[in-house]
């Protein structure tokens, strides 16, 4: 549902902030690939370290997020990054 990625709250350290800060990923565009993983299913779990890399596309890029669940719509952002294509005919 549009919307329900607003209710997630983000976990992340200072590091993790500034870099995707410089790298103009918003705190939304996380929560967007997040929700999308927990309602969907579509995400891929790492067991070695207990996190999940989940991606969505979101205009014309495509956002990849590495996070673990912390508590009830809680997560904790390890990595995000994102990708910008076009293919043509």
């Amino acid at each position: 549902m549009p919307g329900e990625y607003e209710k997630i709250k983000l976990q992340k350290s200072e590091e993790l902030k500034e870099t995707l800060e410089s790298k103009h990923i918003l705190d939304d565009e996380i929560k967007m690939v997040i929700q999308n993983a927990e309602s969907t299913g579509e995400k891929f779990y790492q067991p070695e370290s207990n996190n999940y890399l989940a991606k969505l596309r979101i205009g014309e890029a495509t956002f990849y997020t590495i996070y673990s669940v912390a508590g009830e719509d809680t997560y904790v952002v390890h990595t995000a990054y994102f990708h910008r294509t076009e293919l043509k005919e």
